[in-house]
């Protein structure tokens, strides 16, 4: 499939969630400026001694940041991306994906949204997204204060204790998770599902059409808890704001400011304890075994990527927040170079794409494709789909045709990817199988086709049905919800101790076992972060 820019294909529409750390961005940086400013000019010392050091900002290191500062340890959390702040009565911040621009995208001069077809450069900027190309896949992480919320649909769809049942460990208990760990995320970012008013407005015509089909197919629905603003919502209908969540402008932030983004809660609250520090644009290269802590180099960047000075960070205690693509990478970069050498061989195993496929078909009238965001109904194909259970939530995506319904597919993880490290590239590698060689990724095709055709034999007429169900397309090539690579029980304990240390500890999407069990990774990485936090300060940290 070919596309302009502006015309986005189906394989790049995803809910771009898990903040993560490039394994490139150091030495990019560096071949920009290789005579770095004095450490004077970022405004953090060449060398600082911390008690507790979070890297990355999003659903993990957010929530142990805010736990660590609620526990009056002196915190600093480290993140590659910068701020990206919604002042009232001022232009919002951020592109948009009508209007692309280098704030998209991280340290890349072409459109991540696109795979094949002409790219239009773009100007080099520490933007919102990254696209990795993988061996086999590619994953689409964010880089910001805040991570993944500021790029993902807000959804927070807990998984079903029969689902979470197949795919994580019996040490991790469904009913605590669901009593306890759940919802004070869940309360925490005050998510709620789409109220009567906005649903049945004109902008959310997609949502109806979606609930219609699925409701004569027999597709049971709910409507999911998002971290939406729906006040500022209505102010966007009622044209007293920027149409951002109305207008389907969801991958590059929202610039009516509709989010409730970890920076609004879980950050700002762990800030306002005092106790807590946060470094945008610092980009952490490595880490050391240091005595009793460890030791972590930091490059400090400047919003076009050139590195402005380098620092040493030595801590007692070190979360690794950085994401699945992050964290891993940088532990079996630490693995390899024998900077970490006590890393179990699990590192960099078990990885997975949380069984993420991408689907649309044709309707043959308009479906309201374009407007009315970010996702909020979901479809639950658990009991009739012989390829077994399928999640799907609809979206829209600025630029699609009007009579488009698309879909994002999440599923239980049947496949494995691995990680290994690169000397000639100098950095880690994700290898993943592709849909030719392994019947895992076909089933996850198989599985989204077999729901997709469900919906669309409820198009009408029946000449309309037949090109709905003809029209139904499935991707399996691309993933923004990573998955893996320091496994809980396997590379580290249940409550994200890393094996063979003292002090380290895995609490974002890389603790995940290849998914989140049919649903989103968001709540679930971060509900398991509340649980590994409530365990590490009453068992771990000492003043």
């Amino acid at each position: 499939m070919k596309t302009t820019r502006r015309q986005l294909i189906l394989g790049s529409l995803a809910s771009l969630a898990a903040a993560g750390l490039n394994p490139n961005s150091g030495k990019a940086a560096t071949t920009l400026n290789s005579q770095p400013k004095s450490a004077k000019s970022s405004g953090l010392p060449a060398s600082l001694k911390v008690k507790a050091l979070v890297i990355g900002s999003g659903f993990g290191g957010a929530v142990a940041a805010y736990h660590l500062g609620m526990n009056k340890i002196d915190t600093l959390v480290l993140e590659r991306g910068r701020r990206w702040d919604v002042k009232p009565g001022q232009p919002g911040p951020f592109t948009t994906s009508k209007n692309t621009d280098g704030r998209a995208l991280w340290l890349s001069e072409t459109d991540l949204l696109v795979t094949d077809g002409p790219k239009d450069p773009l100007k080099r900027y520490t933007g919102i997204v990254e696209r990795y190309n993988e061996d086999g896949i590619i994953v689409w992480t964010s880089s910001a204060v805040g991570g993944g919320s500021l790029v993902y649909n807000t959804v927070l769809l807990q998984p079903s204790k029969a689902n979470f049942e197949k795919v994580f460990p019996s040490s991790v208990n469904y009913d605590q998770m669901n009593r306890d760990y759940y919802p004070r995320v869940v309360e925490m970012m005050d998510a709620g599902p789409i109220p009567d008013d906005i649903l049945s407005s004109p902008s959310y015509l997609g949502a109806r059409v979606f609930l219609d089909y699925a409701a004569r197919a027999g597709l049971p629905t709910q409507r999911i808890n998002t971290a939406t603003n729906w006040h500022i919502v209505r102010k966007e209908l009622q044209g007293k704001l920027e149409a951002s969540a109305s207008a389907g402008e969801i991958w590059y932030g929202g610039n009516s400011g509709y989010k409730n983004s970890l920076d609004k809660n879980y950050l700002l609250k762990a800030q306002q304890s005092g106790h807590v520090q946060i470094s945008p644009l610092s980009n952490v290269t490595s880490i050391t075994e240091s005595g009793k802590g460890y030791k972590v180099n930091v490059d400090r960047i400047d919003e076009s990527g050139t590195v402005i000075s380098r620092h040493t960070i030595t801590c007692d205690y070190l979360f690794m927040g950085a994401g699945s693509m992050g964290t891993t990478s940088l532990l079996v970069k630490a693995k390899h170079k024998g900077t970490l050498s006590r890393l179990s061989n699990d590192i960099g195993k078990y990885w997975g794409n949380n069984g993420d496929t991408f689907g649309s078909f044709r309707t043959s009238s308009p479906a309201g494709s374009t407007t009315g965001g970010p996702a909020h109904i979901v479809g639950l194909d658990y009991q009739d789909n012989p390829y077994g259970p399928q999640t799907v939530i609809g979206f829209p995506q600025a630029n699609n045709t009007e009579d488009s319904l698309i879909f994002l597919g999440m599923a239980l993880p049947e496949e494995s990817g691995y990680w290994e490290y690169n000397d000639q590239l100098d950095r880690a590698v994700l290898h993943w199988p592709t849909i030719q060689s392994s019947e895992a990724i076909k089933n996850l095709e198989k599985r989204m086709e077999y729901t997709l055709i469900k919906l669309a034999n409820q198009v009408a007429p029946a000449s309309a049905k037949k090109a709905a169900v003809d029209s139904v397309k499935v991707s399996v090539g691309a993933t923004a919800h990573p998955c893996g690579g320091a496994v809980m029980e396997k590379a580290c304990d249940s409550y994200g101790r890393v094996k063979g240390y003292q002090g380290l500890y895995v609490v974002d999407g890389a603790l995940v076992p290849r998914g989140t069990a049919a649903a989103n990774p968001a709540l679930t990485i971060a509900a398991l972060a509340e649980r590994c936090m409530d365990h590490i300060i009453k068992n771990d940290i000492k003043g």
